[in-house]
């Protein structure tokens, strides 16, 4: 699958209702993980009173078996921590003041409407997909807009003189490009996955996560960066 020609919103609601409910919510735990290492990788607000190795346990229980007794359990007690903090009981007011933290807001977001949901809809997978695609866009927009160049610049460029010599799009940024490579190659694993797998139950599942969370630790690097010049 190549989403650089499908990235208009009735194609992923099509690609979206043409999965089960399994897929559905393998896609949107792939998508989640390509936001997953800013909230591991960097500091949270001390506020929140959200520790990071919470937040890990959430991640870890989401990849079990799908429908597993005791996955699920653990998957209930996890999240029960989690919402238990302040970030989720005393939500604090205003805008936040730096990249780093909205980007963290959002993926905690939507990790905590992934948590409520027993099935996910098209809707909600559609935009749980989303996430990783605006995040990406606006950090190419800011890296664009810099007056200093990304210190991986010269890389990004080579991979987008690679995609685009492919004919992958001519209208994304390095971040936007690399996103929608890995959602394209998690769609293609999360259709051919054997029902009842877990993510973690097959090699194709575990290199879609490591698809993905080299893809987040991209973000982080970026997000250092721009958080260091003020962003």
């Amino acid at each position: 699958m190549d989403v650089f020609d499908e990235v208009d919103d009735a194609a992923l609601t099509d690609r979206c209702a043409a999965m089960t409910s399994v897929q559905r919510r393998h896609a949107a735990t792939l998508a989640l993980w390509r936001l997953r290492a800013p909230l591991l990788m960097l500091r949270l607000d001390p506020e929140w009173g959200l520790h990071r190795t919470v937040v890990e346990r959430v991640f870890g229980t989401m990849v079990l078996a799908p429908r597993d007794e005791e996955s699920r359990r653990a998957y209930t007690e996890a999240v029960a921590e989690m919402v238990s903090t302040p970030f989720f009981t005393d939500p604090m007011e205003g805008e936040l003041d730096n990249v780093i933290a909205e980007v963290q807001v959002e993926a905690i977001a939507e990790l905590d409407m992934w948590n409520v949901l027993d099935e996910l809809s098209v809707e909600e997978v559609e935009r749980i997909i989303r996430r990783p695609r605006e995040v990406s866009g606006r950090l190419d927009s800011s890296s664009q807009d810099s007056m200093w160049d990304h210190p991986a610049h010269r890389a990004h460029e080579r991979y987008l003189a690679t995609a685009l010599g492919q004919g992958r799009g001519a209208d994304f940024g390095y971040h936007s490009a690399c996103n929608l490579a890995a959602e394209a190659a998690c769609h293609d694993v999360v259709l051919a996955l054997p029902p009842t797998a877990s993510l973690l139950g097959t090699a194709a599942g575990r290199g879609a996560l490591a698809l993905c969370e080299a893809f987040s630790a991209e973000l982080v690097s970026t997000l250092a960066w721009q958080h260091n010049l003020g962003h």
